[in-house]
């Protein structure tokens, strides 16, 4: 439980919970960062309503409202996760990782590792979800590249400049 405006970071695996308000009560301007997963993942209303528009621009305007825009991140997650490991599930993780390259995750890369492996399940995939999450933050273009299967065809790095810009 957090107190009303208290959340450094608010990982928002599902935008329709993240625009709630009792997420929203968490964040503060200039104190939350917010990273919100894009897939729009429609609830049993539409089964009651089959014009029900997915509400991805209101979502987005009441996190903006309450954290400030620039603190707010959007990226579409489950679709990357899921062409990159063949598994939604990956998407906590890749948005873990996404966080943890922001540097908004106060714990040791090795020690999420470790947690990974004691967990148990789905080792591998996990791991791979976390670095894609992070690859993700550095350089969105070429995760997205890849995902799509189009990946750029880069020419290996020669010069120690080279190197260390890889």
């Amino acid at each position: 439980k957090l107190n009303a405006g208290s959340a450094d970071l608010v990982l928002g695996c599902d935008s329709l919970v993240t625009g709630d308000d009792l997420a929203l009560s968490v964040m503060a301007p200039e104190r939350s960062w917010v990273l919100v997963n894009t897939h729009e993942q429609i609830t049993g209303h539409f089964t009651r309503d089959a014009d029900l528009q997915f509400p991805s621009r209101d979502i987005a305007a009441r996190i903006g409202a309450v954290a400030g825009p620039e603190r707010v991140r959007f990226v579409d997650a489950t679709r990357l996760a899921t062409r990159l490991l063949g598994d939604s599930i990956a998407t906590n993780l890749f948005m873990m990782g996404y966080a943890y390259q922001l540097g908004l995750i106060p714990v040791a890369a090795d020690a999420i590792d470790q947690a990974i492996e004691l967990n148990g399940v789905a080792v591998e995939m996990n791991r791979a979800a976390f670095a894609w999450g992070r690859r993700a933050a550095l350089d969105a273009a070429a995760v997205q590249a890849i995902a799509e299967g189009a990946a750029p065809e880069r020419a290996a790095p020669e010069t120690l400049d080279e190197i260390v810009a890889h």
